[in-house]
């Protein structure tokens, strides 16, 4: 255990009450700092490089396995330790491991020096649910997409959700927030050529060459691409759809679609 260790047991506490309060928006947005739970995304946030800590949580009682007190040790942070019945009061899940950080929002803006290599790329474009950004960001890092634009989302990119769900891959991967609009002439210039993922497109992505510098373009799970993506984008594929289901989860979608990238370009 870290040295200089508080030991707290008493939710009233401020400092537990300030920790608790970040899985809200309104008071990450307040404070600048984010909720990250989990030894597995604690661990990828510090490799990372990314994030730079504030408090580390810890409830030795809940550990599930035998390397949490080398992280803690690693970890450069106001170190708080707690009874099991008030770490599980903070927790977000219903199964917590002991390990809770607080740490600066880290800035994941887009910028016109973002530099783009010759790999596949990945855009989702007003995406609502923090589970399926958490997801796709996980598959996105299993399939070897290195880069991901999350542009006009409709949820906070920092929600535990989205951290629980991409098991940490949100720090690991190079992801970037962007206006739409901004996005497609960077991609443009850079040479990408943009697939527009529209259940309407009437070629279907294994026809499609995917080789190279490519983009693949999904909109949101309620309402699809914008106009704009529609417009600025080189080409439109779809999945084949052989039931009364429409439309697959946005999540699924993008893994099949990034996993037949790499299998084109393997």
């Amino acid at each position: 255990m870290k040295k200089n260790v508080l030991e707290i047991s008493s939710f009233s506490n401020e400092k537990l009450k300030y920790i608790s309060g970040l899985k809200d928006k309104k008071n990450r947005e307040k404070s600048g700092t984010f909720f990250i739970e989990g030894f597995r995304e604690i661990q990828r946030a510090q490799v990372s490089g990314k994030v730079k800590f504030e408090y580390l949580l810890t409830c030795p009682a809940c550990y599930l396995g035998e390397n949490e007190e080398d992280l803690v040790s690693s970890i450069d942070a106001k170190t708080i330790l707690v009874p099991k019945q008030i770490f599980e009061k903070i927790s977000y899940r219903d199964r917590p491991d002991g390990l809770i950080a607080t740490a600066e929002l880290p800035d994941f803006s887009l910028s016109s020096k973002t530099k783009l290599s010759n790999d596949p790329v990945l855009v989702i474009e007003g995406v609502e649910k923090p589970g399926n950004l958490g997801t796709i960001l996980r598959t996105a890092e299993g399939a070897g997409f290195h880069k991901v634009f999350v542009a006009d989302p409709r949820l906070d990119l920092f929600n535990p959700n989205v951290i629980r769900s991409s098991t940490g891959t949100l720090f690991t991967l190079d992801v970037f927030q962007s206006d739409i609009k901004e996005l497609y002439p960077i991609l443009q210039n850079a040479g990408y050529k943009t697939f527009a993922v529209t259940p309407e497109a009437k070629s279907l992505y294994w026809d499609a060459n995917l080789k190279g510098k490519v983009a693949l373009v999904f909109g949101s799970e309620q309402y699809g691409l914008s106009e704009y993506a529609r417009s600025q984008s080189d080409q439109y594929i779809s999945l084949p759809m052989k039931g009364v289901a429409d439309s697959l989860n946005l999540a699924m979608s993008a893994g099949i679609l990034m996993y037949e990238v790499l299998r084109q370009n393997r």
